[in-house]
Parts: C-alpha cells; sequence; structure tokens
C-alpha cells in the first residue's frame, strides 16, 4: 500500500490526469478505428467511450484513497476499489453483445472481448502503467491483424472439418437410423439438435467432423440417398 501511494504521490494534478485521460482515448481509439474499418458492431465511439471513462473511474478511486489517507490517519481506502468494479460492470455489456445462434454458432465473443479490454488499457491508463497499456494495445492490434492467417493455417494442419448438416426426416423413428448410418459411413458426430416440423416430419440439425478428403458434396449424396431424407441443407 505504502508502495503505490509513494508512486502516485503528487503526480496526480490536473494535467497528468488530462494527460492519462487522452492517452486512453487515443489508444483505444486506434482499435475502435480497426474494427470500424471491417464494420464491426464495437467501433471508435464505443471504444473511447469505455476507455476514458474506465481511466475516469481510476483516476478518482486512486485520488480519493491519497485525499482521505492523508487528512485522516486512520482511514485506509483501497486505491482500486472503483477499477475492480469497472471490470464487473463491463463484463455485464459485454455479455449483451455475444449471441447464440440457432445453428450452435455463437458471435460477438471477439467484440466482448474489446469492450472488456478497453476498460483494462483505460484502468492502466488511469493507474500510470503506460508502457503497459501501449504494448496491450499494440499486441490486440497484432492478434486481430493476424488472426485470419492463424485461423487459415490451424485449418491446413487439422485433419477434419466442422459441417453442420441441416436434415428434414420423414418420422421421429428415422433419427436413429439416420445417425447410424451417418456413423457407419466415418463421419463424426459432435452435436444434435431435434425439433418437431410439421406433417409428422422431424427437423435434425447436426454437427459433424468430416475428414477433408471426404467433403460437402459427398455428404450432401450420402444424405440425399437415404430414403427417410426428405431435404438437405449443409454449411460449413
Amino acid at each position: 500500500m505504502s508502495l503505490l501511494l509513494s508512486y502516485f504521490d503528487g503526480s496526480l494534478n490536473n494535467g497528468s490526469g488530462l494527460a492519462r485521460l487522452f492517452l486512453a482515448g487515443f489508444l483505444c481509439g486506434i482499435i475502435g478505428l480497426e474494427r470500424e474499418s471491417k464494420h464491426k458492431p464495437v467501433g471508435f465511439k464505443t471504444c473511447v467511450i469505455i476507455s476514458v471513462a474506465s481511466c475516469l473511474l481510476t483516476l478518482i478511486s486512486i485520488t480519493s484513497a491519497l485525499y482521505y489517507s492523508d487528512l485522516l490517519a486512520n482511514i485506509r481506502t483501497d486505491p482500486m476499489r472503483l477499477a475492480a468494479q469497472i471490470i464487473s460492470g463491463v463484463g455485464f455489456i459485454g455479455a449483451g453483445v455475444i449471441l447464440h445462434r440457432s445453428n450452435q454458432i455463437i458471435s460477438g465473443l471477439t467484440t466482448a472481448a474489446i469492450i472488456w479490454s478497453s476498460a483494462a488499457i483505460g484502468i492502466a491508463c488511469g493507474a500510470g502503467f503506460y508502457f503497459l497499456a501501449t504494448t496491450t494495445t499494440f499486441l490486440i492490434l497484432l492478434v486481430i491483424k493476424f488472426s485470419n492467417v492463424v485461423t487459415r493455417l490451424g485449418r491446413r494442419l487439422s485433419k477434419h472439418q466442422i459441417i453442420d448438416a441441416r436434415v428434414i426426416i420423414v418420422g421421429s423413428e428415422t433419427i436413429e437410423p439416420l445417425l447410424d448410418d451417418l456413423r457407419e459411413k466415418g463421419y463424426l458426430v459432435d452435436n444434435v439438435n431435434i425439433m418437431d416440423d410439421k406433417k409428422n416430419r422431424v427437423e435434425v440439425t447436426i454437427r459433424l467432423r468430416v475428414k477433408k478428403n471426404s467433403g460437402v458434396f459427398l455428404l450432401y449424396s450420402t444424405l440425399k440417398h437415404l430414403e427417410y431424407v426428405y431435404s438437405v441443407s449443409l454449411s460449413h
């Protein structure tokens, strides 16, 4: 505690506070512009607001702790108490942008991570860790820039590809034969979602791991030749 207080002692004047606010806005503004260029829901405005507000709350928390510790010797306040609450509040915001679609695909995780990271950078700037805040911003931009390259490399190294199959079959009693037929032909079933349809039909959504040399067209042909299959829709 004494080490932290001595680090900030006399450094939290108006000029220093403004510099930290502007640095927080600048760093997360860069991240926001990158997201804006890709037409993502969290762009420049959101990143800057979250970062600057987090920086402000951190400054208030630290300054208040210093003020009251100097005012009365028996008062001890955690200088990072407000900053700790920022993480919880921003986590709530980030959870709101994560969507679970009907085809078992989850979207918005990167957007939620950007929101959380903007708050973290703001806290770092407010606490005076300029180098760490700048390095974190650089690393985030680096990961966003080259994530597609790493993803493509991972897909090339993988022996399987993921395919979502939406199959409408006649009668619920044909669900087990459908899954058995797929397993017999070497397809790995990861997830199954079943929903009743009209006219005694059942919609079965299956996530399959398919060998790369098999491909989508072979799977489509396999499903279409099953006599109890009414229609097939594939995506990967």
